[in-house]
């Protein structure tokens, strides 16, 4: 039996129901897998691998090993939530697990864009294949972690931004099929958060440029040198992941949810932007931002690169 929803707004730690969350071992996935445990759900916390589970697992948060493009893995969580021994109700997932691998469209090998589309989006959609039942019995919410990339795809951002753009049409899809079964589906969009996955994005995207054949080189490294400027020039402002998971936990449990929420004043910008700006005008005004930030000199020597991005 589903007890009814409580607001936890008004009964802190009293909630005893699960909440689920990807990609939970740093960053935004582990800042609201802490935000969710400190309002009282118990948090089954996705890691990939599990040596990390002790970096994880606090009062309130369980890690389970999570790789969200392993079947056996989604199947496992799912016997778990079905097997809990205080029967407690599944009431939030958050689909939060991605990877980020920039390059050119014409540089990045189609074994990463495949990677990337594994990860960021078949990979949520079979943890929700796995979960919705569970979910429909509980009338939960799924919340699905996309961008300010699922709106306005940057240059050198391609892939990423395809997935995110997949992943929003996928919501709006699934929040059309389920709200009549009690089911909630919202989109959180952020822009710049401090986290690892970020600030590596920048020297995988120079691994991957020094591996570039010279006509690549000439033709994109200094799109490329201006783009890894400019996004660390970036996160010097972005959201703390502290700050963006207690923001996701919100959402995740407000009553009255909206369908979409932007995270971070430039998300807030840049997404009404790219939706009622003529295409020409955006990007006039993206190839702007780059010129301005393209080094001067010639850009930095090829490295050798170290092999595998993740």
């Amino acid at each position: 039996m589903i007890r009814p929803r409580k607001d936890p707004r008004k009964n802190p730690r009293e909630l005893d129901e699960l909440a689920v969350v990807s990609g939970a071992s740093s960053g935004i996935g582990a800042a609201t897998a802490q935000a969710l445990a400190a309002m009282g759900y118990h948090v089954l916390a996705g890691v990939r691998a599990d040596s990390e589970a002790d970096t994880v697992r606090a009062d309130g948060i369980e890690p389970v090993t999570l790789d969200i493009t392993v079947p056996e893995h989604v199947q496992a969580l799912a016997r778990r939530i079905a097997d809990d021994p205080e029967r407690r109700a599944l009431r939030v997932l958050v689909n939060n697990a991605g990877i980020e691998i920039n390059a050119p469209v014409e540089v990045l090998p189609l074994a990463l864009w495949r990677e990337q589309f594994e990860v960021n989006l078949f990979g949520h959609i079979a943890v929700i294949q796995a979960l919705l039942p569970f979910l429909r019995r509980s009338r939960g919410r799924i919340v699905n972690i996309s961008s300010v990339g699922g709106v306005a795809a940057l240059p050198v951002f391609g892939a990423y931004a395809g997935t995110k753009f997949a992943l929003e049409a996928a919501s709006d899809s699934l929040r059309r099929e389920v709200s009549a079964h009690g089911v909630q589906v919202v989109v959180v969009q952020p822009g710049g958060v401090r986290t690892e996955m970020s600030a590596r994005s920048g020297d995988v995207s120079l691994e991957l440029a020094a591996g570039m054949s010279a006509e690549h080189q000439r033709l994109y490294s200094g799109l490329i040198d201006a783009t890894v400027s400019s996004n660390t020039a970036f996160l010097e402002r972005a959201v703390p992941a502290a700050k963006a998971g207690a923001k996701i936990a919100r959402v995740a449990t407000t009553p009255r949810p909206r369908a979409r929420y932007t995270l971070g004043t430039d998300a807030a910008f840049i997404i009404p932007l790219a939706r009622f700006l003529p295409a020409r005008l955006m990007d006039g005004i993206l190839a702007m931002s780059h010129r301005f930030r393209t080094p001067r000199t010639a850009p930095t020597p090829a490295r050798e690169s170290t092999g595998s991005p993740s």
